[in-house]
This record gives C-alpha cells, structure tokens and sequence, in this order.
C-alpha cells in the first residue's frame, strides 16, 4: 500500500469531518461559558467580601465619626482605632462622607485625613487612568490645599479625565497665579461641552475674572476657549468685561462666541452698545439674529421697534418669538392689534398666538 493510500485510507469523511467541527465549537463554547460563570462568581464573591467589610468597618467607626462631627468627640479617639492596613479604606470612607455634609463639618475631613493622604498620594503617577484619578480626588478633596502643588502637575496629565478632576479641585483652594494655570488646561478638555466647562471654572468666583477678560481678550486663544470664557464672565456680570467683548465682536468669526459676546452684553451692556446688537440683528447665523434680537426685546430703544417688527418674519421661528416678546413688553398694544389683523403676514399668526395666551392669562 502506498503512503497516499495510507492516508486515504485513515481520512475522516466529508460527513464526520463536519460532525467534529461542530462538537469542538460546542465544547470551547462550553468552556467559555463555564468561564464566565465563573468569573462572575469569583467577582461576586469579592464584592460580598468587600460589603462584607465595609460593613465591619463603618460599625466600628460611624459612632465615633458622629461624635467627632458634633463636637462631643477629640479626632484622636477617630485616629486611635483605625489601624495600620486601614489607611487607605479610612480615606475612601471620609471621602464618602465629604459627599453628605458641607460648612464647618466639611473642614474638619480635611483634619481627619491627612495623617493617611500619604496612603493614595503614591498614586499621583500610577499608570492606571482611574488610579490617579481617584488619588487627586482623595488629594483635593480632603487635603484642604496641602497638596496644591501635586494638583498643579495634575492638570499636566495625559488623561483628560485627571486634569478636570484636578480643576475642580484647585478651583476650591487657589491662589491668584493658579487661576491661568486652571484655564489653560481646560482647554485640553475639548471633548467637554462649553456648559460643563462653564459650570466648571465658575468655581473660581468672580474675583477671578482678570483672568477671563485676558483669556477673551487674546485673539490668539481657541475660538472654543474665548466662548466659555465670555460665558463665565456673562455670569459674573462682570462689570469690567463690556469694552473687552465689544471689541472681541469686531473680528469673532465662530457663532458660538459670537452668541456668548452678546450675552455679556445682555447682562452688563449699556446703551451705547446698542449700535453692536442692531447690525447683528441682520446676522447670517440664526443663533446671532436671536440673540440680538432677544436683547433689543428687552432693553431696545422706541426706534428698535422697527427692527423687532421685521425680525416677526424671519425664516426660524423662535427669532421672531423673541421679537414678538420684545414688541408685547412695548406696550404699544394698538401695534400688536395691527400685525395680528395682518392676515397676509406671517407673522400675524405668532402675533395673533401671543395675544390669546395673554388673553388666557
């Protein structure tokens, strides 16, 4: 017998071949399966191990915690019954308190746990993202400015999510020179919406605004980083921000810093810069058109009347609403009744809806 007869002869056939396919991806699927439950009991077990001590723990503590926060206990009693491989757990649990109480009681965390910072400061540079994440938390949250420096390198990290962490933090405990610093580095974080950026630095309270003129004031700035920066002054109602958007207005090519100029000026703007918003009300950019227009609804002269009346037909609706709100606060209400009575306009239909709801009133 030859070896190609050999061979042939000890072939698994067509129909067997496709039998033992299929048990062998039967079994590996088993197997996986088998793995899974596995893992998933094994990760179980950890959890209820950990609630397990947790529990344990906060027994031990919580009465001499409550005592400690009302005044009636000394710190020492706290510190004396937390033991040597419980520094880290101990940190974790204040900072789950530091969720539930603000004022003096807040403070006294900060007293509380830097004797065990040291235990999650190691992890400042570790390599995993939510490691260090979780060490400037603990660092900024409960080491009452001891750490600022360490926040300051925080805001140089690669992860986007160690630098806003960072932020928030230094923007309780700052000083006046941390305040660009702050501000530069969340312009890394282009991913975040300008709404959470805002939320964010409002943090640093109006006496930070020097720094957020500069920030609007520097053509040389992201446009993205301008529009968040005239946001926050819009809601410091800073005072000293008018002339600085006005002129920021001039060559503003983005809509969204556009939009937040004239919301600076909505809130602190006076008269004279009544000439800016009216040559915006002809904007190619709705968002522009509206919130000129909003503005002139509100603070417009007898002559924006005009302006208001046109903006009644403008292509998006919630511009002329603006416009129709900014003709009803006139008190011209015998205006009103013509434009209503207008039936060929538009316009008469917002008009006309403005009234009946007023009528409804």
């Amino acid at each position: 017998m030859t070896p190609a007869d050999s061979l042939a002869a000890h072939a698994v056939p067509i129909g067997d071949r496709g039998f033992f396919i299929l048990a062998v991806f039967i079994g590996l699927v088993t197997l996986c399966a088998a793995g899974f439950v596995l893992a998933s009991l094994l990760l179980r077990g950890r959890n209820n191990r950990t609630a397990r001590q947790w529990a344990a723990l906060e027994a031990r503590w919580d009465p001499v915690m409550l005592d400690v926060l009302a005044g009636a206990g000394d710190p020492a009693v706290l510190h004396a019954i937390v033991r040597s491989g419980e520094h880290t757990w101990f940190v974790e649990y204040l900072l789950r308190y530091g969720r539930r109480i603000r004022g003096p009681e807040r403070a006294l965390l900060s007293v509380l746990a830097l004797p065990y910072l040291y235990a999650v400061s190691g992890d400042l540079g570790h390599s995993s993202v939510e490691r260090r994440a979780r060490a400037v938390q603990s660092v900024g949250d409960l080491g009452g400015g001891a750490y600022r420096a360490e926040l300051l390198a925080a805001l140089e990290d690669r992860a986007p999510l160690v630098v806003m962490i960072a932020a928030v933090a230094l923007s309780r405990v700052y000083r006046p020179d941390d305040v660009r610093r702050v501000i530069g580095s969340v312009a890394r974080l282009g991913l975040l919406t300008n709404r959470l950026l805002v939320s964010m630095l409002q943090r640093l309270g109006p006496e930070s605004a020097w720094a957020f003129r500069e920030v609007l004031a520097d053509r040389s700035r992201p446009d993205k980083l301008r529009t968040v920066a005239a946001k926050v002054l819009a809601a410091f109602n800073d005072q000293d921000a008018g002339a600085i958007a006005v002129s920021a207005m001039a060559d503003a090519d983005d809509v969204d810093l556009r939009v937040a100029i004239l919301d600076i000026l909505q809130r602190i703007g006076s008269v004279e810069h009544l000439p800016i918003v009216r040559r915006l009300t002809d904007d190619p950019e709705a968002a522009v058109r509206g919130a000129a227009i909003r503005i002139l609804s509100r603070a417009g002269e007898e002559e924006d009347l005009d302006l208001l009346v046109r903006a009644l037909d403008d292509p998006v609706a919630w511009v002329a609403i603006h416009a129709a709100e900014g003709l009803r606060r006139s008190g011209r209400p015998e205006l009103l009744a013509r434009l209503a009575a207008a039936q060929q306009r538009r316009s008469s239909v917002i008009v006309s809806e403005m009234l009946l709801r007023d009528a409804g009133a």
